[in-house]
């Protein structure tokens, strides 16, 4: 009988990294492995709000608290949900254009990156959105 070696998505170890809003009123997880990639995106709200995206898949995701702080912000063809707290102004995860089901892009800067054993950051040229994504530029961070 022969067995097929598990996928690399199997055996990666992953680790919860605990983040929340300035206020503190968000608190949310988010699982990820020790060896993180950051994308740096150079769009307007990106580069204006000092986002960095660590991309996660919906079900590594978990809002603790602070529901009733977050409000959205859409705009261009409004499928990104942009989710800043009302109280400090921090947007510590949104729906990205790119990924509008399934995924989270969460602030890396507002996780304890603690348990972290490597970080990585990519540049993602978000001002040319549609040519990157197309050419494949965009790096999901596992």
């Amino acid at each position: 009988m022969t067995h097929d070696a598990p996928s690399p998505a199997e055996t990666v170890e992953r680790v919860w990294y605990d983040g929340s809003c300035h206020c503190g009123g968000v608190k949310f997880s988010a699982a990820a492995s020790r060896n993180l990639t950051i994308t740096l995106c150079n769009c307007g709200i990106c580069y204006r709000h000092g986002h960095q995206e660590l991309m996660v898949p919906e079900e590594r995701f978990t809002l603790h608290e602070g529901q009733q702080f977050l409000k959205p912000y859409r705009f261009g063809d409004r499928v990104a949900d942009h989710t800043f707290c009302a109280v400090c102004g921090v947007l510590p995860f949104y729906r990205p254009r790119s990924h509008p089901t399934g995924y989270f892009s969460v602030n890396a800067r507002c996780l304890d990156l603690g348990p972290a054993e490597h970080i990585e950051f990519v540049e993602f040229d978000g001002q040319n959105w549609e040519a990157s994504i197309a050419a494949g530029k965009h790096v999901l961070t596992e």
